[in-house]
């Protein structure tokens, strides 16, 4: 040890690490970004994408690690809108992360791991993580429209899988200079190109991974030790997400009239649904009032589904519509004002869960409404 100590005493100073310093001024660059970057998506300028896991997509926040505050002061929560045309479906896929969809139009049902879950406008469904999922249109007229989130946090895990099982597309076609790959029955299954090769289907080495983990047999009733504990806690996750509800519908969860306003809590962590980071709720606004005022670490963001009016973050007015979407940074002050004096406002919220999970939850709560 004394000769590690002069060793650092005879260092010179250009060979210093300054890591600490360059940390620090990294994150006052970011959060400098971050105040600069737009807390509303106007639903007009966003536009729709064809892809072989949707029929149209809306993509507001990415979730990939680039897309990191790339246009929003948001990193935890990504957002989606989805359109599945009359009598149509989505491309079947399965991801780690997991996935909360808001019917803002539309009934159907989804087909996770081969059970059947109904949904009507209003309702959320919930996909699990490692879910086989499929949404489907059983309106053969009119089209169903979801706003959307799955969590880009996964990316940051280093445990980011997607399968994409089908695709969504009648007829799947490769990217410019692939060489199509065929099934048995010349049926366009996937592409090869300078040494890369996509098929769709499952991911053998996944698909393992997830039968073992499925196939865990309950047995531990009482744990014997903290070894135990974890292997029950293992045998627990598996049991609840084969067991729980994927649908929560609108008919069946009250209003609340609270400090903050009228809101319906549509997934809390004592919601039995398939989800473990995110929270969601509907909340109204009446004609020229106003919701209450507070702040929270959690990133939360919202869909404006009915009226027109403003927020304030931190005493910066935001302006938003119907369609728009909104979103509010860690611990900004905010509170939202119905513009309109004759007509009430109405959005579908969505807060990210991850913060709680770090220890930091829970909500500061500074101002009543009336």
């Amino acid at each position: 040890m004394e000769r590690e100590l002069q060793r650092i005493k005879e260092q010179e100073p250009q060979q210093q690490e300054f890591s600490i310093e360059e940390r620090i001024l990294r994150l006052s660059r970011e959060r400098e970004r971050r105040a600069r970057l737009p807390h509303v998506f106007k639903y007009s300028e966003v536009p729709w994408q064809v892809s072989v896991q949707v029929w149209a997509g809306k993509h507001y926040i990415g979730a990939d690690p680039q897309d990191r505050m790339k246009n929003a002061p948001i990193c935890t929560i990504a957002l989606s809108e989805q359109i599945v045309p009359p009598g149509g479906r989505n491309g079947r896929h399965r991801h780690v992360r997991e996935a909360m969809f808001y019917v803002i139009e539309g009934h159907g049902h989804e087909v996770h791991d081969a059970q059947t879950y109904p949904w009507e406008a209003g309702d959320i469904f919930i996909v699990p993580s490692y879910c086989d999922h499929q949404h489907f249109n059983d309106d053969k007229v009119n089209p169903a429209r979801f706003f959307f989130t799955i969590s880009p946090v996964v990316d940051f895990m280093g445990v980011h899988w997607v399968e994409q099982i089908e695709t969504s597309l009648r007829e799947y076609r490769v990217p410019p200079g692939a060489e199509p790959i065929r099934d048995s029955s010349g049926k366009v299954t996937g592409w090869k190109r300078d040494g890369e090769v996509f098929q769709l289907g499952f991911d053998t080495s996944m698909q393992h991974l997830i039968e073992g983990r499925q196939s865990i047999a309950t047995h531990i009733d009482q744990p014997k030790d903290t070894y135990e504990k974890y292997v029950k806690q293992l045998e627990d996750e598996v049991t609840w997400r084969q067991r729980c509800p994927h649908v929560v519908h609108n008919k069946d969860v009250p209003w609340e009239d609270t400090r903050m306003g009228r809101i319906k809590f549509m997934v809390t962590p004592e919601t039995d649904c398939g989800l473990k980071t995110y929270d969601a709720f509907i909340q109204e606004i009446p004609p020229g009032s106003r919701s209450g005022r507070h702040r929270h670490l959690a990133e939360e963001t919202f869909k404006v589904l009915e009226g027109r009016g403003y927020d304030v973050h931190d005493g910066v007015r935001w302006d938003w519509e119907a369609e728009d979407v909104v979103c509010i940074p860690p611990w900004a002050e905010h509170q939202h004002f119905n513009g309109d004096p004759h007509r009430t406002a109405k959005f579908v919220c969505f807060r990210s869960r991850w913060f709680a999970h770090m220890g930091h939850g829970g909500i500061q709560h500074l101002e009543d409404a009336p």
